[in-house]
């Protein structure tokens, strides 16, 4: 039963919105093999879920579904971070200088849609 539980939380994940860039970062973000991470965390830290969009063309529309968690039977109810990175190494959570940021001011919680994230940010 457990498991019928964790699949169910997990089929009615779902945060959706739009990513956009700060008028400075616009020229930097025109980046050959460009890639953009959407990274749901815990409160904790710990990456729940993870969206990567290549080459992506600002504004960018994202969608955060169960095929995109990365710790199955998660606690979808609790409140999450919602932190993006866009780069051209493609690793997530390593990154560099150079790298592009930018998170939600605000907690989202599974079911948000339009949340608004701006890259604003570049990795010293």
């Amino acid at each position: 039963m457990a498991s019928l539980a964790a699949s169910s939380c997990s089929r009615a994940f779902h945060v959706s919105g739009t990513i956009t860039l700060a008028a400075p970062l616009q020229s930097r973000a025109r980046m050959t093999n460009g890639v953009l991470f959407v990274i749901a965390k815990n409160r904790g830290g710990v990456p729940l879920a993870v969206k990567r969009i290549v080459n992506p063309q600002f504004p960018v529309d994202f969608s955060l579904e169960p095929d995109d968690l990365v710790v199955p039977g998660a606690r979808l109810s609790d409140a999450l971070t919602l932190e993006v990175e866009m780069n051209t190494h493609g690793n997530v959570g390593k990154p560099v200088r150079g790298d592009l940021e930018g998170a939600s001011p605000d907690l989202v919680y599974s079911g948000d849609r339009d949340v608004h994230v701006v890259i604003d940010r570049v990795r010293n």
